[in-house]
């Protein structure tokens, strides 16, 4: 602690600009880490709404502790619960939220605490809270030092707590009111396909909708709180870290092709990931940006069970095709033959090869291949 008091000034600097270079979180964790040791640092996301947005970083626990919030611990936990009770900015202590008997009855509570190893004693504060997310710095320490711990701990989060809440404040108003940002997720928006835009650490810097809404359902892959790109398999987890590295160092093509299956492999994507050059990083967000942070690699989902889709107004727009013909274009994309159009629409086979004719003639197109593979390119680019 005597480091922080003498060397303040310089440690508010840090800490105050890290806010404005999106690394807030890793210095607050570096800064209190180096004061404390022995001791363990640990910064918790909690998201009340989405499970996804759950998440754990910490300075000296072992490389497993994340998994309890990967594996639901954190939801539904008691423990943690009560930290949603403590106010932004004010210190806590663990006998604050969870007495000795009560952690013993709850299984949640006694596994996550279980995790922290030796580490059963923690002081702590929420230094940011934003409707159903909050971020709670946790100081942990082993009970045979309580006392000295708990009073070494206090003392520092006392001196810097309120500039590391004032910081967690300033970083979430600069990432909120960041146009550039905005305008890269708009253009990635018009993607017709779920798109992500990832650094080497799976840091998310852009998203579009489709892939939010994926994300969302935590089936085979899923953002968190703290904008990283995890996949469900942990498997598939490894496999992607270790192309996105190599993708960024270059030690591999500009483009990779790997499976993202769910937990159980009852089900998978096809993840296509391009390492941005130089001029697609310019054209995909702000320049500064890239150069700031280094290599960009842009991640693709692919469900290749779920069908391609064209709407009727598409069709009429481009081709000037009736309801009718674009009911069976629709069907011929899907993959049916003109055989099975008629029976599952139950009309002759003649009629659709009439309105067949037709769609060949407003297409320009000789041959049903042909056909099948300009609606594909169409429904490749439409944004739906």
């Amino acid at each position: 602690m005597t480091n922080v008091l003498s060397d303040l000034p310089n440690t508010l600097e840090r800490i105050y600009d890290a806010a404005f270079k999106e690394t807030l979180i890793e210095v607050i964790l570096d800064t209190i880490s180096a004061q404390l040791p022995g001791m363990v640092v640990v910064l918790l996301g909690q998201d009340s709404l989405r499970p996804a947005g759950n998440f754990l970083l910490n300075r000296g626990l072992k490389a497993d502790a994340v998994s309890p919030i990967m594996a639901g611990l954190a939801v539904g936990n008691s423990s943690l619960d009560r930290l949603w009770e403590q106010k932004c900015g004010e210190i806590y202590h663990d006998n604050d939220l969870m007495s000795r008997d009560t952690l013993v009855a709850s299984s949640k509570a006694r596994h996550w605490h279980e995790m922290m190893g030796s580490m059963v004693r923690s002081t702590g504060m929420v230094i940011n809270r934003q409707q159903t997310r909050q971020l709670v710095l946790e100081i942990r320490f082993p009970e045979n030092n309580e006392a000295k711990s708990r009073r070494v701990a206090t003392e520092l989060l006392n001196t810097l707590g309120p500039h590391i809440v004032s910081a967690a404040r300033i970083m979430r108003l600069n990432v909120k009111s960041s146009a550039n940002a905005q305008l890269t997720c708009d253009v990635i928006d018009l993607f017709p396909f779920p798109m992500v835009i990832v650094d080497k650490k799976c840091k998310v810097y852009g998203v579009n909708g489709r892939a939010e809404a994926l994300a969302d359902k935590m089936e085979t892959f899923f953002i968190s709180a703290d904008r990283e790109f995890h996949a469900v398999n942990l498997d598939a987890q490894l496999k992607l870290r270790s192309v996105i590295e190599q993708l960024c160092a270059g030690f591999r093509h500009a483009t990779e092709i790997i499976a993202l299956p769910n937990s159980d492999n009852t089900k998978q994507v096809s993840l296509s990931l391009t390492k941005l050059d130089h001029h697609a990083q310019r054209q995909l967000g702000p320049k500064d940006m890239y150069e700031r942070h280094g290599a960009r690699v842009a991640l693709v989902i692919q469900d290749t069970t779920e069908p391609l889709k064209i709407s009727h107004r598409a069709l009429w727009s481009a081709f000037k095709l009736t309801n009718a013909e674009s009911d069976l274009a629709l069907l011929l994309l899907e993959g049916f033959s003109v055989g099975e159009c008629a029976h599952q629409q139950r009309l002759a086979k003649q009629t659709l090869r009439n309105h067949l004719g037709a769609i060949m003639k407003k297409t320009h197109t000789n041959r049903q291949p042909q056909l099948v593979a300009l609606l594909t390119r169409l429904a490749l680019s439409t944004i739906r």
